[in-house]
């Protein structure tokens, strides 16, 4: 198998798979169906991929990658703008979630099969959050010094926890019952009262 051809045939049997588990499911979702879309043989995905869940591993790194991308700083930002960056990069992954309903669909998906006892996917969120969990600690560390020892009674995992399950939320809940708008005003709020605090509502 030629490079490029692999690397073609692997980019397409990622995108609909990608579709495939997006819809039904890393259960409802068949090696026959994809493979089927994709004008394939079963030869030519196991050539890529040991089998399912392996397949499902790399679409789901795809996924990772896209929140990476916008979520995480390529560089240190001034201080006076530390706020507006994460408010900013969380406002364009509730955006780039709107245009991609595959993209929460999968999420809303995955969410499902760790629900149902699929071990096998609910270690793969473990890693996964655990990946960002210290990723965004490294972050937070350099860019909030005063945050290294967490605040409110939580630490700084708690806290970056926070933002994780919140982000959660967004996918399930964005477009639904929750307005973009609402949705960017909300993570402002969150941002702000997490990463500079502020006197409490209640009496």
């Amino acid at each position: 198998m030629k490079e490029n051809n692999a690397q073609d045939t692997r980019t397409l049997m990622l995108s609909i798979a990608r579709k495939h588990f997006a819809e039904k499911g890393f259960y409802g979702a068949s090696i026959d169906s994809i493979v089927k879309e994709a004008n394939l043989s079963k030869g030519a995905l196991y050539w890529h991929f040991s089998g399912k869940l392996d397949l499902y591993r790399a679409v789901l790194k795809g996924e990772v990658e896209r929140i990476r991308h916008i979520m995480v700083p390529d560089q240190p930002e001034k201080p006076e703008e530390r706020e507006g960056l994460f408010i900013a990069r969380g406002e364009q992954l509730i955006d780039a979630m709107m245009k991609d309903q595959l993209w929460r669909m999968f999420s809303v998906h995955m969410a499902l099969e760790s629900i149902r006892g699929n071990t096998e996917i609910q270690d793969l969120n473990r890693l996964i959050s655990l990946s960002f969990v210290e990723e965004f600690e490294s972050i937070l560390m350099r860019m909030y010094p005063s945050l290294k020892d967490g605040a409110g009674g939580l630490s700084l995992k708690e806290l970056i926890r926070i933002f994780e399950n919140f982000i959660a939320g967004l996918v399930s809940n964005v477009g639904t019952t929750l307005s973009v708008d609402e949705a960017k005003r909300s993570w402002k709020f969150l941002v702000i009262r997490v990463l500079k605090g502020g006197a409490p509502y209640a009496p």
